[in-house]
Formats: C-alpha cells, structure tokens, sequence
C-alpha cells in the first residue's frame, strides 16, 4: 500500500466486535503522514512523522471513547524498526517475539482480528521489553 489511500478497518466498541472506522492516509511533499478517521460520524485527523505514530495517536484518542482498532498497528507484538520507519513511512512494522531478532514483517493496517490487541501503552511497554530481551538489536 502506498499513499494516498482509503479504507474500513474493524474495531471493538466496549469489547464487542463487528462494527469499522475509516481511513484515510496521505503523506505530503515534506514527508509528514497523515490520518483521517471516521467513526460514529466524528472526524479524527492526525499528522506524524510516519504512518505508526498516526496510528498510534489516532489510538489514543479512540481508547478514549473505549474503541480498539484491529489492525496489525495494534497488535501487542508488533513495532516499527527505525529503518521501517524511514524507508516505508512505518506502513511496514515486524512482529517481535522475546529473546528474538525480528524478521517477520506485517503492514500496520492489515486487518488482524484473530490476534491479541492491547492500548498503545500496553504496545509501547511491550516494545521495550523486546527491545532488552532481544539485546537492543
């Protein structure tokens, strides 16, 4: 997937499946990405400097409203390499298993219902652990 783009990605609304959100993602001249998200009739934009942290911050305000995203961007096990990041404006993150290096990767917006999702501080501690477990590779 390259930008711009446009899609519906499911959510669980107070724990209860079924229902989406949409997105719409673009990246400017300068390279800052940005996020729109539909949901409920309320628009939600955010701008980062790579599509994972537009996630993230798009998360934080749906966690809010205790809205969780099902895509591979939420996923506990999933985080962005610095090079990702830079390379593919962090649409393409690995999925980091304990005491491993991380080679499998996954773009962030994937849907991924059939994994384990957890709220962005959940991911971000997640991340650190893998990151010590893994000897800061």
């Amino acid at each position: 997937m390259s930008p711009p783009f446009s899609m519906n990605l499911p959510v669980l609304r107070s724990g209860h499946p079924g229902t989406f959100i949409h997105v719409e993602g673009d990246r400017s001249p300068a390279g800052i990405c940005s996020l729109a998200v539909t949901d409920s009739g309320r628009c939600y934009i955010c701008a980062a400097r790579d599509f994972f942290d537009a996630l993230r911050a798009i998360r934080l305000i749906l966690e809010a409203r205790d809205v969780q995203v099902l895509c591979n961007g939420s996923r506990e096990d999933v985080w962005p390499s610095p090079k990702s990041r830079r390379k593919n404006s962090g649409l393409l993150a690995y999925v980091c298993k304990p005491g491993q290096f991380a080679t499998e990767e996954v773009e962030i917006f994937d849907d991924a219902t059939d994994t384990a999702h957890v709220s962005v501080s959940a991911q971000e501690a997640y991340a650190r652990q893998w990151l010590a477990s893994a000897g800061g590779r």
